[in-house]
C-alpha cells in the first residue's frame, strides 16, 4: 500500500483520500509542497532527482519537493520534506510562503495534477552540509540566480517540468524580489 494523500478540488478543499499510486495513475488532484533554498550570495540550490524517479528522473528541481500527506498542510509537509530530503531541520517560521498554484503535468503514464504549495528558505550553510535522501535524490548543485534563469531558457531539458513552466519562473522571480528588498 502506498502513502495516502488528500484529494482536493479546484478551491483546494479536501474532498477525499486515495493512495499515492492511484492518484498519479488516474490523475486525481493532490497537494505537493516545494521549498527552494537560496543563499545571501544570490545562489539557488537545486536537487538532482534520482534516475529511478517516475517523473523527471535525473533532472534538477527545487531543493525540496514532496507530497502533502493526508491530514497535513503545506507548511507541515514542507518542514517534513526538508528534513527528509536535505537533513536540514527548518522551523516553520523560517520558511517564506510563496503561494499555492494549480499546475498539471503529464509524463507518459504519470499524471501529476496538483495544488502546489511554494516556499523559499534562505540557507546559510554550505552545500556540503546537505544530506541526499537515499533513493530519491542524486545530489545538490548551486547556480547564481541569473545563471539559473538563463539556463532555464537555453537548456530547459536539464530541469524538472515544474521549474521550466510558469510555476518555476514565478518562484524564481519572487526569490529575486526577496533578495532585492
Amino acid at each position: 500500500m502506498s502513502e495516502v494523500l488528500d484529494i482536493v478540488n479546484d478551491q483546494d478543499e479536501v474532498i477525499g483520500q486515495a493512495e499515492r499510486d492511484e492518484v498519479h495513475r488516474i490523475g486525481l488532484v493532490c497537494r505537493l509542497a516545494y521549498v527552494c533554498f537560496y543563499t545571501a550570495n544570490r545562489e539557488i540550490i537545486l536537487q538532482k532527482r534520482s534516475m529511478i524517479k517516475k517523473n523527471d528522473p535525473g533532472k534538477l528541481t527545487t531543493t525540496v519537493s514532496g507530497h502533502v500527506a493526508s491530514g497535513q498542510d503545506y507548511l507541515e509537509a514542507a518542514v517534513r520534506e526538508a528534513l527528509e530530503e536535505t537533513g536540514v531541520e527548518i522551523k516553520a517560521n523560517d520558511l517564506t510562503a510563496m503561494g499555492v498554484v494549480r499546475a498539471d503535468y503529464v509524463q507518459g503514464d504519470y499524471l501529476s495534477n496538483a495544488m502546489r504549495g511554494l516556499f523559499s528558505y534562505q540557507f546559510d550553510g554550505n552545500i556540503s552540509d546537505l544530506k541526499v535522501e537515499d533513493g530519491d535524490g542524486a545530489g545538490f548543485v548551486t547556480l547564481p540566480i541569473e545563471e539559473f534563469e538563463k539556463q532555464l531558457d537555453t537548456e530547459p531539458e536539464k530541469f524538472a517540468t515544474v521549474l521550466t513552466d510558469k510555476v518555476g519562473r514565478d518562484l524564481v522571480q519572487k526569490i529575486k524580489n526577496q533578495l532585492d528588498a
